[in-house]
C-alpha cells in the first residue's frame, strides 16, 4: 500500500482527524479516507463529521492505487508508537501498519464508503483572506450558545464583504463583536462583491485551529484552504440581520486603567450570585459595585480620559463584561456611548483596532 515517515503521519492525521467524530451511527465518520494514485508522490487523508471535512496532503511513498478507510482511534494509535517510518500493507479486509518493532492490525473500510461533501455548481465568490480565521476566537465567543432558540442563526459566526472588508460577526442578542481584514480578490484583475453567508460555529472553531487564507463560496458549502489542506463547511441557511445598526455611533466616553479592572472585575464570581457588575461615574473617578445584599466588593477607580459631558451609570452582566476586556489588549480601556433623548443608554462599545465590542447593560 504506503510507507510514510512518522512525522508526516502525525502532521497529517493531526489535522484530518479534527472533523472525526468520536462516534456516530455512519461509521465512516469515525474513520480517516486515505487515497492515492500510485503514480503520485504524496496522499490525502480525509476526515468527516458530516458538516465539515477536512483533507490534508502528504509524501509517501506509493506501490499502488490506494482508497481506504482506516479507524482514527487506530490510527491515532500508530502516530502514538513514535516510529520513524510506518509501512501500511493490506490483508484482506485488514491492514496492517508496521512501526518500529510493532505490528498493529486494524480492520478497514471500502473507500466509497466514505462520502466527500459534492460541491454543486462554480463558486459564488473566491477571495484571499490572510489572518481572516485568526480572528474567528475573537468574535466567537459573543455567539448564541447552543441552546438559543429565539433566533438560531446566531448560533453561527456571520462572514461578510462589503467589497472593501471581510467582517467576521457574532452576537447573542446581548453582546455584539466585530472585527475584520481587508478583501482581497482570489482572482486576478475581479474586484471582490458583497457577500455574507453563515458557519456553524463547530466549522468555525476547527477553521480557526487549521487556519485557512483562501476562500470558495459555493451555493451550499464554503471551501477554505492553505497550502496542502482543504476544508469544506456546510453552510447555514438565513440572514444575520443589520447588525452595523446595533453599533452605537458614540458622542460620550469613559477611559479605564485595564489593569483596574482586570483586577477588580473577576471578584463578580464570588460576591453576586447574578454576576453583576454596577458603575457609576463622580467626576474623574468610578465607583464599581458588586454586592447582593449580604456581601459586596466596592472600589473607586480613577478614569485616565472621559469627555466632557459624560456620565457613565450602568450594570453589566459580570461574566459578558469579562469576555469584551479579553479581547482589549492596550492599557486603557474606553466604554463610549451615544446619548439617546430622554432615557439612559442601554449600549457600549468598546473598541482595539479593528475588533469591536458591543454590550449591553443589564436587563431586569
Amino acid at each position: 500500500m504506503f510507507s510514510i515517515s512518522g512525522k508526516a503521519l502525525s502532521d497529517a492525521f493531526k489535522i484530518a482527524s479534527q472533523a472525526v467524530l468520536p462516534r456516530s451511527p455512519f461509521p465512516a465518520f469515525t474513520h480517516i479516507r486515505v487515497m492515492a494514485r500510485a503514480d503520485a508522490e504524496s496522499l490525502s487523508f480525509t476526515g468527516s463529521s458530516g458538516h465539515v471535512t477536512v483533507t490534508v496532503n502528504a509524501e509517501a511513498e506509493l506501490v499502488d492505487d490506494l482508497d481506504v478507510c482506516l479507524p482514527a482511534d487506530k490510527l491515532n494509535a500508530v502516530c502514538g508508537m513514535g516510529a520513524e517510518r510506518v509501512t501500511f500493507t493490506a490483508d484482506g479486509a485488514k491492514v496492517v501498519a508496521r512501526a518500529g518493532k510493532c505490528r498493529l492490525t486494524m480492520l478497514s473500510l471500502p473507500g466509497q464508503d466514505f462520502a466527500l461533501p459534492n460541491l454543486e455548481g462554480s463558486p459564488e465568490v473566491v477571495f484571499d483572506a490572510p489572518g481572516l480565521t485568526d480572528l474567528i476566537p475573537s468574535v466567537s465567543f459573543a455567539a448564541a450558545g447552543p441552546k438559543y432558540h429565539d433566533r438560531p442563526i446566531l448560533r453561527n459566526l456571520w462572514v461578510e464583504c462589503d467589497g472593501t472588508s471581510i467582517h467576521l460577526v457574532a452576537s447573542d442578542n446581548l453582546m455584539l463583536a466585530v472585527n475584520a481584514v481587508p478583501a482581497a480578490s482570489g482572482e486576478f484583475g475581479r474586484d471582490i462583491p458583497s457577500f455574507g453567508f453563515a458557519l456553524p460555529d463547530a466549522a468555525a472553531d476547527l477553521l480557526s485551529t487549521i487556519g485557512a487564507d483562501h476562500f470558495e463560496v459555493f451555493p451550499g458549502h464554503v471551501l477554505a484552504s492553505r497550502r496542502g489542506v482543504k476544508i469544506v463547511c456546510s453552510r447555514t441557511p438565513g440572514q444575520y440581520g443589520q447588525w452595523r445598526r446595533i453599533i452605537p455611533n458614540p458622542d460620550q466616553f469613559v477611559t479605564f486603567s485595564r489593569e483596574d479592572l482586570a483586577k477588580v472585575c473577576p471578584l463578580h464570581r464570588i460576591f453576586d450570585t447574578v454576576g453583576a457588575i454596577r458603575l457609576e461615574q463622580d467626576g474623574n473617578y468610578c465607583s464599581l459595585t458588586i454586592a447582593d445584599g449580604s456581601q459586596a466588593v466596592e472600589a473607586e477607580l480613577e478614569l485616565t480620559q472621559f469627555s466632557e459631558e459624560s456620565h457613565l451609570e450602568a450594570t453589566f452582566v459580570g461574566a459578558q463584561l469579562m469576555r469584551m476586556l479579553g479581547q482589549v489588549k492596550t492599557d486603557d480601556v474606553s466604554l463610549s456611548w451615544a446619548t439617546p433623548k430622554d432615557k439612559a443608554p442601554t449600549v457600549f462599545l468598546l473598541q482595539d483596532g479593528s475588533w469591536r465590542g458591543v454590550l449591553s447593560t443589564l436587563r431586569t
